[in-house]
């Protein structure tokens, strides 16, 4: 739990290889806790603001699914010519993704789906192995090799649901600037929060980039920038800002999602 003496940040810990309860202390404290994981935080209400509250209980995270191969024959190349990039398929998978490195080498890796909101849920929601059966069935769709369990090894699957990490909550912060609470929160997670403003969201999930790696280093350099330079403060906490749109950001304006 975190909270506020004379001014400064007391965050403590429970730390899983000493075992016992750490306790440090700082001027701030930077979050990138996912804000799914925040807002199930017992202490949340005791160490914030109604209004950070409310804003951070506001920020949901989209439901993300991915499954990963390795093929024993790089067979995308040698017989369709694929050489990276992406395709897209009216599938549960929704997509498949190619790798873009060490061309013509014997085995290869990509990813076999890639989805998102009511798809991720339902795959999501399966066991692995069930997961990896369905996987292959949408893969076969655009490569009928996926059939050949020789060439695709079912031992050489892999899948993730993030809304089913502990940690994570989620693939990425699912942000609607059509809606007016979104923008309201995006722009209230944009300040610190504290007593004197100790302690920041950061993360791509407050980003005008959510659910991109660059999204996650903009917001950590501008919030290290703000409070190196807190003249600055006032260049980044606009009382009105416009939420950014995840849906045409992270999952393509044309994306399939029935």
């Amino acid at each position: 739990p975190e909270r506020w003496e004379r001014a400064r940040v007391e965050v403590t810990y429970q730390d899983r290889i000493l075992g016992g309860n750490v306790t440090k202390r700082a001027d701030y404290c930077i979050s990138n806790i996912p804000l799914p994981v925040l807002k199930n935080r017992d202490n949340i209400k005791a160490n914030f603001s109604d209004e950070f509250e409310w804003a951070v209980q506001q920020g949901t995270f989209a439901d993300t699914c991915k499954v990963g191969w390795q093929a024993n024959e790089r067979f995308w190349e040698t017989k369709n010519q694929i050489y990276g990039g992406i395709s897209w398929i009216d599938n549960i998978i929704t997509q498949m993704w190619y790798p873009s490195n060490d061309y013509f080498s014997k085995k290869g890796t990509l990813t076999g789906a890639y989805n998102f909101r009511d798809r991720a849920k339902v795959l999501g929601d399966m066991s692995l192995s069930e997961r990896l059966r369905v996987a292959r069935q949408g893969a076969e769709k655009l490569h009928p090799e996926f059939a050949n369990t020789q060439l695709v090894p079912e031992a050489q699957g892999l899948s993730i649901a993030w809304q089913n990490v502990p940690f994570q909550l989620g693939g990425w912060a699912n942000w609607n600037p059509d809606n007016p609470d979104d923008d309201k929160a995006y722009g209230r997670l944009l300040k610190p929060d504290g007593p004197n403003g100790q302690f920041w969201i950061v993360g791509d999930q407050v980003s005008t980039l959510p659910g991109w790696q660059e999204g996650a280093m903009m917001s950590a350099e501008h919030v290290v920038y703000l409070i190196a330079a807190p003249e600055t403060r006032r260049l980044g906490a606009a009382d009105s800002v416009q939420a950014p749109d995840t849906r045409s950001i992270v999952e393509g304006s044309f994306s399939y999602n029935r």
